[in-house]
């Protein structure tokens, strides 16, 4: 009872002899930058003007109040992102066994971009990462070809020795990709409040993989690469806080696949509707 008691008084005494802590300052407070170091001659740099905070709404790196893209001598070098959603048809092309076989399909592309400025904000380089399936079907009409299964430890030979070859019923495609590109703004900058049109081209490479069901058997299975260019253009506008884009992509892909035991290439030309949003 006593250790109970002492306990209690020295919280108390701790309590009453404490010292008075201070709290977060109020938003009306401009942010000064530190101070400039002097140059070669004993000059000093011109010191910005504060930064008073935003008072509700988004936060400063939302909304693009910040001061943290500059060289070291003074260039402004802003960094964007947008996130994007690609939807449109995709055609074969090309002469070998899959394009000749397919037929036009569907091509759906997400993925998300890092918009590298100039000062003016009329230019950027883009980097881009997505994920992007197509998805394309052979009719009912076409080509047997020779291939070999295996299911359950069975052995069977499709177009050998007599037997009827193998014939394509549809072929699905999923990659990752990786794009560099180049964006220009026709006419108004990037940071202008009106509608923009901007225009621009990328090229890149992709990995993933390859699934093909045949009319004879379940399906066969590959792994694929891809490179990829591609031309787009966008009208880009204000919508609350942030930049909503939509436009046109024209892209042609390369694919090298071997997923019928033989030379399986794929050339695609897709036509894309584009819509996303920058902030």
């Amino acid at each position: 009872m006593k250790t109970k008691r002492w306990l209690g008084v020295l919280i108390v005494a701790g309590w009453l002899t404490g010292s008075a802590a201070h709290g977060q300052s109020t938003l009306d407070q401009p942010i000064f930058p530190p101070p400039s170091p002097l140059g070669k001659n004993g000059e000093t740099t011109p010191v910005k003007e504060p930064m008073m905070p935003s008072i509700g709404g988004l936060s400063d790196w939302i909304v693009y109040r910040r001061d943290c893209c500059e060289s070291p001598v003074g260039r402004r070098t802003p960094l964007f992102s947008e996130i994007y959603l690609n939807v449109g048809p995709s055609i074969p092309i090309g002469g070998q066994t899959l394009s000749r076989e397919l037929q036009t399909g569907w091509s759906v592309t997400g993925g998300a971009r890092a918009l590298f400025f100039n000062e003016p904000l009329t230019k950027a380089w883009a980097f881009d990462i997505h994920i992007i399936n197509t998805h394309e079907s052979a009719g009912r009409h076409n080509t047997p070809f020779a291939v070999t299964v295996f299911h359950r430890g069975i052995r069977t030979d499709f177009g050998v020795g007599g037997a009827p070859g193998a014939t394509l019923q549809d072929s699905n495609r999923t990659l990752l990709g990786m794009g560099w590109g180049r964006e220009w703004y026709l006419r108004r900058p990037a940071d202008d409040d009106g509608c923009k049109w901007r225009f621009g081209i990328d090229v890149g490479g992709r990995w993933g993989s390859h699934r093909v069901d045949l009319n004879e058997f379940s399906h066969l299975n590959d792994v694929i690469a891809s490179m990829y260019t591609a031309a787009h253009s966008d009208l880009e506008f204000l919508w609350g806080r942030c930049l909503f884009h939509a436009g046109v992509r024209v892209e042609w892909a390369y694919t090298w696949s071997d997923i019928l035991q033989q030379t399986s290439d794929v050339q695609d030309l897709s036509v894309l509707l584009t819509v996303g949003v920058r902030y």
